[in-house]
């Protein structure tokens, strides 16, 4: 793996290596879910936001760098309103057509992050059409499915201890209330 640094930002993230494009292994699925699902330094929002206010208030247009930065931060946060703020950020940037593909990728992240698996997966697709062989994002779909598994084999988890749980509270009463009964007859 290679750690690389985003022209736009300046964070630092680790980025898969991308001459597997046929394999996709599970090492390397751990380490993609493990930094989207690690927030940015609320520090990091904070420097971002300002330097974006900044160029905001000094300039008639903000620099595609400082939106795509402020944007990528913001879908990194642990805070829902600041996932959909970057979002927002970068739609925007999107409709200018810029670096499109970066662009589609966070927005997947963004959705990826809220839980719209569905809407993070329609991003993941039109990056392939635009890139057939993208690693990232037939990374980010094996992510998402994965997610969806786990998260269907808890629902499911749960659904069956609730019903255990109703199940053995009834053959309790039952049992009390048959016991209440051989009582009464005994006397």
């Amino acid at each position: 793996e290679a750690v690389v640094s985003t022209q736009s930002t300046g964070h630092y993230f680790k980025q898969i290596n991308l001459s597997r494009f046929s394999e996709i292994r599970m090492a390397d699925l751990n380490d993609l879910i493990e930094d989207l699902d690690t927030p940015c330094d609320d520090k990091d929002i904070a420097e971002h936001e300002t330097r974006y206010n900044e160029e905001l208030s000094s300039k008639p247009v903000v620099s595609t760098q400082t939106q795509f930065g402020y944007a990528y931060v913001l879908v990194k946060s642990r805070y829902d309103n600041d996932i959909r703020k970057g979002i927002r950020l970068l739609e925007e940037l999107c409709q200018s057509g810029v670096d499109q593909r970066d662009f589609v990728y966070f927005l997947a992240v963004g959705y990826y992050r809220l839980g719209d698996s569905r809407v993070a997966i329609k991003y993941c697709e039109r990056i392939l059409e635009m890139e057939p062989g993208n690693t990232q994002a037939r990374q980010l779909i094996e992510v998402i499915k994965k997610k969806r598994k786990k998260d269907a084999m808890i629902g499911a988890a749960v659904l069956g201890g609730g019903a255990v749980a109703v199940t053995g509270g009834l053959l309790v009463a039952g049992a009390v209330i048959g016991a209440g009964i051989a009582a009464l007859r005994r006397r």
